[in-house]
């Protein structure tokens, strides 16, 4: 039956049931269209009208498949209908203000059971072609006692609806002359409805666009209304912190035949974050977010899936486990601290039992190859490494290693010291290059004789602190002199280990002619070599 909103907005077509059916004929011989362009494309319309005249267009986009109706106890397919408008059973758009608005019954018999001519029935008006053998055809506001007050009340108002299922002579007007009731005869004939088209203002979704409050107000006025029992939720807190929707909403949320919400990884992009002094922007309570009721653990981590099948998931997408266990959960049955069943013993990766694994581990981290969090914290990192890892945010305002570290602790990660000489050395870029300005950061440079000195580096700047004292040179080299910038790269370190010396700028000097054919500084060709390396050939 009728809902009463939209009944009042239904008009009834004053017509014996033979003429309109010859105006239905003529209403669905205009009403024949093709299917809207895009419809079965998969292809979204820049703008859906969500007022205006309901259309394949403005449905397709959600709905590319309507096939079978879905609606409980209703046999119905729209494949049968695409000959007729949508507006000729759909009146107004499905959605709005947070509900779904299916046409009326009375829509239905503008052609099911409506006689024309030699042609017979329009449609059928046999109540099992539309409805499921368990459907109860009895409508549900008619209580026992419907045959007596109730019915008449309704009848005074409306006994057009009442010809939509009941004929007049057998169920209406035998009765009344059985109960001795003063009552003309019922008219026995169903008169049609086409709605009363109110104007409204046009309100217009663009489901292209980025996401705004706007767009989906409309049709979700309780926005928050959503999952319950499983998601505690409300868009007014995230709103006050000015987060902007396609922060968690990239795309509009309703895509083809499909309802997008932002997954639970996207949740953490802020909740469990600590912020460097600000501390956690969002809570990581499980019971903030879901019931006390809720079961946390997810379905597929079935017994199996704990005790061995997890490990594909952990080592392709860690960050799916990071959601909700730390390490220590994990270290704790790989350390085989924990009773897991059969097979229960410390879980250690074969490279980490190799000798090369404790130097080049540090380089691999920042690399980010493997996943160091499932098992390790900055806990562990500190049992080797006293400066904190891995670094806090504010880390460079104050990253003087501690008292019980040097710096072997930093040249672990850092092996590309291009930042670390640029900024370091920023303030003796024009200083002198002598032992008073070196050695109280440089202890090593201080051992004479400089050739002796093991750090390459070191000893090619120790050799020069004494160049005031040469006939060649009145004054002490500054840093300038040599250094365009400070450091050498990742690569240049790599290449140092296996290459000797690069001479091309000592050569400028060593034994090389000033403009008065007087040699700059002693030590020419293979001399300079054997300077430290007195086994070199001559």
């Amino acid at each position: 039956m009728a809902q009463p909103d939209i009944v009042d907005e239904l008009t009834h077509i004053s017509l014996k049931r033979y003429a309109w059916g010859v105006a239905v004929t003529v209403m669905v011989a205009a009403a024949f269209l093709l299917v809207a362009p895009g419809l079965g494309s998969g292809q979204v319309p820049e703008t859906i009208n969500l007022t205006g005249e309901v259309e394949a267009a403005n449905c397709a986009p959600c709905h590319i498949e309507l096939g079978e109706a879905k609606k409980p106890g209703l046999i119905f397919s729209h494949g049968n209908h695409l000959v007729v408008s949508c507006n000729s059973c759909h009146f107004r758009m499905a959605h709005e203000n947070g509900r779904t608005y299916t046409p009326p019954m009375e829509s239905c018999f503008n052609c099911h059971g409506i006689e024309h001519g030699p042609q017979g029935e329009l449609a059928t008006s046999a109540c099992q072609d539309c409805h499921t053998p368990s459907f109860p055809l009895r409508p549900r506001w008619h209580t026992k006692d419907w045959a007596e007050a109730p019915h008449a009340e309704r009848s005074k108002a409306d006994t057009n609806s009442c010809m939509m299922c009941h004929d007049a002579p057998t169920d209406c007007d035998a009765c009344h002359v059985e109960m001795d009731i003063d009552i003309s005869e019922i008219p026995n004939t169903y008169l049609g409805i086409l709605p009363n088209k109110l104007e409204r203002p046009a309100v217009d979704v663009y489901p292209t666009q980025p996401t705004s409050m706007g767009q989906c107000i409309y049709c979700h006025p309780d926005i928050d209304d959503f999952m319950p029992g499983v998601v505690i939720f409300e868009h007014a807190a995230h709103l006050r912190r000015n987060y902007d929707c396609t922060v968690c909403h990239p795309k509009f949320g309703h895509g083809i035949e499909q309802v997008r919400r932002p997954d639970m990884m996207s949740c953490y992009r802020c909740h469990g974050l600590t912020h460097a002094r600000a501390g956690v922007v969002a809570t990581e309570d499980c019971l903030a977010c879901h019931p006390a009721d809720f079961e946390l653990m997810p379905s597929d981590h079935t017994e199996d899936f704990r005790v061995g099948e997890h490990k594909e998931r952990a080592g392709t997408d860690p960050a799916y486990c990071a959601m909700c266990h730390q390490s220590e959960f994990c270290v704790e049955c790989h350390r085989g601290q924990r009773e897991t069943g059969p097979g229960s013993e410390a879980v250690i990766p074969a490279d980490h039992l190799n000798a090369e694994w404790m130097p080049a581990h540090g380089k691999l981290y920042l690399q980010q190859e493997g996943s160091c969090g499932s098992c390790h914290d900055s806990r562990s990192c500190k049992r080797c490494h006293k400066t904190v890892m891995p670094h806090p945010p504010d880390w460079l305002e104050n990253h003087a290693p501690a008292g019980d570290a040097n710096g072997d602790d930093c040249n672990v990660c850092h092996t590309d010291r291009d930042s670390c000489q640029a900024c370091h050395h920023q303030g003796v870029g024009r200083s002198e290059l002598i032992a008073e300005n070196c050695v109280p950061c440089h202890d090593e440079m201080k051992q004479e004789p400089a050739v002796d000195i093991q750090n390459k580096g070191f000893a090619e700047h120790a050799v020069h602190f004494n160049v005031a004292d040469t006939p060649s040179r009145d004054e002490p080299y500054k840093c300038y002199d040599c250094h365009v910038s400070f450091g050498s790269s990742d690569q240049a370190q790599e290449l140092a280990k296996i290459q000797g010396h690069d001479l091309r700028l000592c050569y400028d000097c060593h034994g090389a002619l000033d403009v008065f054919d007087t040699q700059i500084a002693p030590y020419p060709g293979a001399s300079l070599c054997r300077r430290c390396h007195a086994d070199v050939g001559v």
